[in-house]
């Protein structure tokens, strides 16, 4: 028991990392101010979010648990056979066709540590317009999160496709547009 609370810390103290917005240093001759951060902001809602936009899919890689909103999915199957990418980069697993097109296909566990590149990804997962798919594990059902208890970054500069953390269940919430637009820039068209 005490092995699985150390390993849910670890997990809780890499995604509050990600989720603090770095400061850049003072010039050495700079007076320095002290400013209050509060990395976590819940960012209030105009409008109250439907049943579909507040379903997230659970997903595990690199040891990490992130909720990628089920609007947002596609289509979710057991990993295919996939063409090998153009690329050397680990991201970039390969492409899948399927009958709308072609999908490349990112490794999620790669895209939060390189050197997890290659992990075990039993699942891919189609997203949008069926141009980009993630290689990942999917930890459970469809889970409701509720908009108002997940504390939003604004922002972020480093992993923008991280939108906020959710406490409960305890992950990363991916923002699905953001990640398909930091694909295109890591990746090239």
């Amino acid at each position: 028991m005490r092995a699985l609370q150390d390993a849910e810390q670890i997990v809780a103290d890499y995604l509050a990392e990600l989720l603090t917005p770095a400061l850049p240093a003072p010039a050495p001759d700079a007076e320095v101010k002290v400013v209050s951060i509060d990395p976590w902001r819940t960012v209030p809602n105009a409008e109250p979010p439907t049943s579909a936009d507040s379903r997230y899919l659970l997903c595990l890689a690199a040891g990490v648990r992130l909720a990628v909103p089920m609007s947002d999915i596609t289509h979710m199957l057991p990993m295919p056979p996939l063409t090998p990418p153009n690329t050397t980069n680990p991201i970039c697993l390969g492409r899948w066709r399927h009958p709308s097109g072609v999908a490349r296909v990112a490794d999620l566990a790669a895209i939060l540590s390189p050197d997890m590149a290659g992990a075990h990804s039993p699942t891919l997962i189609l997203l949008g317009d069926r141009a980009w798919a993630l290689a990942c594990i999917v930890d459970e059902e469809p889970v409701e999160l509720d908009a108002t208890a997940i504390q939003w970054r604004k922002g972020a500069t480093t992993r923008p496709w991280l939108a906020g953390m959710s406490q409960e269940p305890k992950c990363g919430v991916v923002g699905t547009a953001a990640l398909i637009e930091w694909l295109e820039k890591e990746l090239g068209p």
